[in-house]
């Protein structure tokens, strides 16, 4: 080894670490990230963590059925955090572990294929993505161990173990209880690498640790509600209507929202253009490595796994944007196809690999510094007092949330729309709007306590809502602008706190 090796070594190891924990930096930033569906998960998993607490009402209102969900993973792991670090720090440490694990899967993986490790890099400024601001954590959680699965499989192809064999099947199973869509790449991925045309034996060992998690998932799309809706959408359209596309220009039109434009203002688009350059750059004046080597690190292998990019990208334009209550579909493959991409990327020597990966360490650092300095602004200049109204509710209370101004300033989408669901992970109670009658929710209202049912979009829409119709079945009212007819005479409804994002009502029997 040359004698500045280990220092070069050190140094990128310093610098590769500092750049992931920048990435997950402004998570910790704030006590309320500007995450759209955030405020459900804390919600469920409070409920799941705390179901006998008299005090927090739940086993009243709900019962808890774990095998409705998909998402066992992340829900498992988030109580089992929860108990010494409370719910919201949970699913921090969740969404850190997903972000600075996802750089690091991939420099596994690109290890694992006799790649250069350095361009592992190139995911961090996707982290900051469309799905992860909207708040599908199991999603963006499914990624890293994707990534992770398939160098257990190009490794398992390498020298076969029964660690090795183990470990793979581990991490599939985890993976389908994370999310299904990371799964079937990784599950599709882990089959071509393993494939060997003339070793049938040999492929058959290679496949065996996917076995479990196949069986996972044939069980889930016929027993789950979730499972069949999936199957019902990849096929069209089912029972519960057809499904529905979006055509190609509108699906090219929305590609950069779907990615990582996902703040107000023109750096993140200049940001996310400075990703594609520097990735053209890295395509196209970057050499090959290893390309000589005849084990299952060689390219032969390496463009069976960057065969998941191209087919990524085409499955955004052919499978369906939405069907019956799942949304987004398409739009969660154009990551997926970047990420896939990264793998093919040939190695970077001399002054222009150097640039690139200059570039790449810029872009990144750039990016999480301008998504932390958007949730800062947000916390601290649109959130408001809603701890401070949430104080005002008691525990265990029936609460329904009519949000007005739901959208940020500095984020897209609408990071208020769930704010019930802050007053259910602090107060318990039952709350509305909540993702307790989904189908892929690990708890569901009881028949006999249950609020009103809604239709959809209810949440989007408060100014339909009439309060001495709708609501009665509520304790109290969570309101964030409006405040709409809540505030006339003839609703039985009095104000009883009020700031200038926030006002809470209450209920007058």
């Amino acid at each position: 080894m040359p004698s500045g090796e280990p220092l070069r070594r050190w140094g990128f190891e310093l610098v590769f670490a500092a750049v992931a924990a920048t990435a997950a930096w402004p998570v910790w930033s704030v006590a309320h990230p500007a995450i759209q569906d955030l405020p459900q998960h804390l919600a469920a998993v409070r409920v799941l963590a705390d179901y006998g607490d008299p005090e927090l009402a739940f086993a009243q209102y709900f019962t808890v059925d774990l095998f409705r969900t998909q998402y066992l993973a992340y829900y498992l792991a988030a109580i089992v955090l929860s108990w010494p670090f409370g719910v919201l720090a949970a699913n921090k440490i969740l969404i850190t572990a997903s972000i600075v694990g996802t750089p690091y899967a991939m420099r596994a993986l690109i290890r694992a294929l006799g790649g250069d490790e350095r361009l592992a890099l190139f995911v961090v400024p996707l982290t900051w993505n469309a799905h992860l601001i909207l708040g599908f954590m199991n999603f963006t959680a499914a990624i890293p161990l994707a990534l992770w699965g398939l160098a257990l499989a190009v490794r398992l192809r390498e020298r076969w173990t029964r660690r090795r064999a183990i470990t793979l099947g581990v991490v599939t199973l985890v993976c389908f209880y994370t999310h299904v869509v990371p799964f079937a790449f990784l599950g599709l991925g882990a089959a071509l690498i393993g494939l060997e045309w003339r070793q049938r034996r040999e492929t058959a060992w290679r496949w065996l640790p996917l076995v479990p998690a196949g069986a996972a998932m044939l069980i889930w799309t016929q027993l789950s509600p979730a499972g069949e809706s999936t199957v019902s959408a990849a096929s069209g359209g089912g029972a519960r209507g057809n499904a529905i596309f979006m055509s190609a220009s509108q699906a090219l039109t929305e590609l950069p929202s779907w990615l990582t434009d996902v703040l107000h203002g023109e750096q993140d688009s200049q940001l996310l253009v400075g990703f594609g350059l520097t990735f053209v750059v890295a395509a196209v004046a970057g050499r090959r490595g290893g390309n000589a080597s005849s084990g299952p690190s060689d390219w032969t292998v390496r463009r069976r796994v960057a065969l998941l990019s191209p087919l990524a990208a085409l499955l955004y334009f052919v499978t369906p944007a939405s069907y019956d209550w799942i949304w987004p579909i398409n739009a969660r493959f154009p990551l997926l196809a970047v990420m896939f991409a990264i793998v093919a990327l040939p190695r970077q020597r001399g002054l222009v690999g150097a640039a690139v990966l200059a570039a790449v360490v810029t872009l990144s650092i750039s990016s999480s510094l301008e998504v932390r300095r958007a949730f800062v602004e947000f916390d601290r200049d649109e959130v408001g007092a809603l701890d401070e109204a949430i104080a005002q509710l008691p525990n265990g209370a029936r609460v329904a949330a009519l949000v007005f101004d739901r959208g940020s300033r500095q984020v897209k989408f609408a990071p208020f729309i769930h704010s019930a669901a802050w007053v259910q992970a602090e107060n318990g109670g039952a709350v509305m709007f909540t993702f307790a009658d989904f189908p892929q929710s690990p708890f569901v209202f009881r028949e006999d306590r249950r609020p009103p049912r809604v239709g959809p979009r209810w949440e989007w829409m408060p100014e339909r809502v009439d309060p001495g119709r709708d609501l009665t079945w509520y304790d109290y009212v969570l309101v964030r602008g409006g405040p709409g007819r809540i505030a006339q005479a003839s609703q039985p409804f009095e104000r009883v706190w009020q700031s200038q994002h926030w006002s809470v009502w209450r209920h007058v029997r």
